[in-house]
Order: structure tokens, then sequence, then C-alpha cells
């Protein structure tokens, strides 16, 4: 009984204990409230006197304690940092009520416009592209669309340019030798040679100068020589795909080293791509099929051509197109049908993003990933999508489309080729020319 007794008492004191701390919070979160309002009264006094740098660190006093009112006074501040222009504490207040779900579409844009300014897109972008997952609104996607694609276009000056992956060293022909530029389009490694291949993610290229292939460094310096001292020279080689040269002896493709003796003997074909998303496309006896890194069978060679992409790869974004019965269709890694849509003629993917088709007209558009028409056939000539850009072809002329079918490049382009690392090689009037995009997402 008396125990019953101590606990009876002991949960009226708990409760009594509750009730009076709940009602010394409610009464210290009025009196926030309350203080708040008396600062912001202050401070809206100021702002209408145009006395904003006072008016300024009165609303941040007043944002010291998060209320039911902080939403509210975060607004005031805004509009006393975009008064006093202080655009970057507007933006750094805009970006912090973007993360918390509260921003509204004009200070997004604001901010957006701000960055765009000071030329800093790596901003700008992903805080308009988080503004619209959430507000869904068509005035910010149309502001992205604007400014996303800005650019530059420098006139290099040589015959061709060969696409690379990023792009940062890159095989030029100066009209009677190859040699190497950097992105700014600057030499860096001498026109002394008959042929050159991009270099691989190994740091390794494949140059070629009086019938004598050789692999070679960044520098230029040279590392391996096919100088047939312990095989057949070469006739040909493709490019360097990984760690491996990929080159043609007796007839027959295979995978070399850098010191161009076989990897792997027991593969040899008549033709190969490059390696990428794991798997290479082979021909054997007229028929391409598909083949793992390790040399393991995807598939059989049941397939009639295979498209090859700018890289020299067939393989991008998990997706080739292959051709079947005289139609093009689009396969997975694993050699799984994509679809069931078939096509006249087709583009190798040089990205997940769209893919370039035709239909029996020869007319050009654009699938997804998945197999659907996206871009309806309106085109002369297209090439697949890469950062969000695809390469068209109207008439005579070549420009750049978004992903919405609009034209966001359209300098008169004799040649265009895919976009890689922000970088691609064109052709104008005036000669090989390099377009940088000011900002870009790598796929």
């Amino acid at each position: 009984m008396k125990s019953k007794k101590v606990l009876f008492v002991f949960g009226i004191t708990i409760l009594l204990l509750a009730g009076w701390l709940l009602s010394v919070h409610s009464s210290t979160g009025a009196e926030v409230i309350a203080e708040q309002k008396q600062l912001v009264e202050q401070a809206d006094q100021l702002a209408e006197r145009k006395l904003y740098v006072r008016a300024i660190e009165l609303y941040k006093e007043a944002l010291q304690n998060k209320t039911s009112l902080t939403v509210d006074i975060q607004e005031k501040l805004l509009q006393a940092y975009e008064a006093y222009e202080d655009m970057g504490d507007y933006c750094e207040l805009a970006v912090k009520r973007a993360a918390d779900g509260t921003a509204k579409e004009e200070e997004y844009l604001k901010a957006a416009e701000y960055y765009v300014e000071h030329a800093d897109l790596e901003e700008a972008v992903p805080l308009l592209e988080s503004g619209i997952a959430k507000l869904e609104t068509t005035g910010l996607q149309d502001y992205l669309e604007q400014i996303r694609y800005a650019y530059t276009l420098s006139i290099v000056g040589f015959e061709q340019i060969l696409p690379t992956e990023d792009n940062t060293l890159m095989p030029a022909y100066n009209g009677e030798k190859w040699g190497y530029i950097n992105n700014n389009g600057r030499v860096e490694i001498a026109f002394d040679y008959d042929s050159a291949t991009a270099f691989g993610t190994d740091g390794f290229a494949v140059v070629q100068q009086n019938d004598t292939y050789y692999s070679i460094l960044k520098n230029g310096d040279w590392y391996g020589a096919d100088d047939g001292s312990s095989y057949e020279k070469m006739s040909d080689v493709l490019m360097v795909s990984g760690s491996h040269i990929l080159g043609q002896r007796k007839g027959s493709y295979s995978y070399y080293d850098y010191d161009f003796e076989p990897l792997a003997e027991a593969f040899q074909f008549e033709k190969m791509t490059g390696n990428a998303c794991g798997v290479a496309a082979v021909c054997k006896d007229g028929k391409w099929g598909v083949i793992t890194d390790s040399g393991k069978t995807v598939t059989d060679f049941i397939y009639e051509d295979a498209a090859v992409n700018s890289l020299g790869n067939a393989f991008a974004g998990d997706r080739a197109m292959v051709k079947e019965n005289g139609k093009w269709h689009l396969i997975d890694t694993e050699g799984n049908r994509i679809g069931e849509q078939e096509f006249d003629n087709a583009k190798a993917p040089e990205s997940n993003g769209y893919i370039a088709v035709a239909n029996n007209d020869g007319r050009w558009g654009y699938i997804d990933r998945n197999g659907e028409l996206i871009i309806d056939y309106q085109y002369n000539d297209a090439k697949s999508f890469s950062q969000k850009l695809g390469a068209v072809q109207s008439v005579n002329d070549w420009c750049y489309i978004s992903i919405y079918n609009e034209k966001v490049i359209d300098e008169p382009l004799q040649a265009a080729e895919p976009f890689h690392n922000g970088i691609a090689q064109a052709e104008t009037c005036e000669g090989m020319s390099l377009i940088k995009l000011k900002y870009f997402e790598n796929e």
C-alpha cells in the first residue's frame, strides 16, 4: 500500500513538472516571437528609410531563433539584400531556402541570374535544376535552357581533329602530318607522323612513322616499337582502348600490349570496336557479336553490322545499335534487345542520351535508351546526343539541338562532332574549330 502511494505521488509530481515545463516553453516561445516582431518592426522602419545596412542586421538578429515567423523574416531579409544590392548574401540565403524547400521561383531566378552575370554556371545550373524539380515551373526551365548552352568557338586551323574521351590531347592533321594539340589548339606533340590515335586511359597512344608503329607517352616520348624484330609488323592500328592496342596482323585484328606483343592470340577478328561498358563488338566470318573485356562471349555472331561512335566504340550508356535482317535495333550489354522498333539506319550511342535513327525516307530523328521515338524524323543527318546536345544537319549546315529539339548552338557549321568533356570538334567556313561549353555535365 505504501509503495502504491509513493508511485501515485511520483506520478503527480511528474505531471506537474511536465505542465510547468510546457508552460515555461510556451511562455518562452511567445517571448521569442514577441521579440522577433519588435526587431522586424524596427527593421521595417529602417528599410522604408532606405537604411538597409542597419535593417539587415536587425533582420538577421531576428532570425537567430527559428520560429513560425522565420520564413517571412527571411523574405524581408532577401528584399533588403536586393535593395542594398548585396546579391552575394541574397544568393546565399536563397540557396539555403532552396535547400529548406521554402524558396520561391523569383528567388531561384534572381540567384541564377547573379551567378550567370559572374560566369558561375556551375552554381546557376544545379540551382535551377533543383528549383525545377521542386516547383515544376516553366519559367525556370526556360531560363535554364537559355543559359546552360553558353559556349565559345575558336578557329584552330587544322584540316582534321579527332575526338577523344576527355579532349585534353587530340590527334590533329595539318594537311601533311599528324601531331597532337591541346584543348586550346596549341601544339603539344610535333606533327611528325603519318597517322595517330587518341590516347587511352593508361596515357598511351599509337603513331606511325615510315611504316613503323610506335606507342608513345603524353610527353611525346616513344615507349614501344613495332619494328618487326619479334613479330610481323602490323598493317593497321585502329585505336588504343583501355590498356590495349587494337591492331591488325596477317589480316586479323586482336589485342596487343604497348610493346606490340599479342595479349590474346586466340582472339582474331575481321573487325573490332573499342571496349566500353565492359564489352566490345567484334566481327568474324562477316557477322558481328559481343564479347566482354576478358573475351567471354556475350552474343553469338548473328548481326550484320554494328554502329561505331566517334570514339571508336559500339557501346555507350550500356546500349549499342546493331543490324539484323536488314534493320537496326537497340541492344544492351548482355545482348538483350531493347524495344520492338526497327530502323532503316542508325548511329551508335555517344552517351546515355538520345540515339540518332533514320526512317526509309532517309530522314533522321532520335530515340531514347528504351527505343522510343522522342524527336521525330526531320533532319538530313544527325549524330547521337552527348552532354544533352545532338548535332543535326538541316539542308547543308550543321548545328546543335537540345533535348527539346531547339537549336542552341546555331553556327553555320560544315561538320560537327559530338561533345566529350565539354568540347566538340566542328568545321566552319574558316576551318576546323573547337567549341567549348562553359558548363557541362559528364554522363
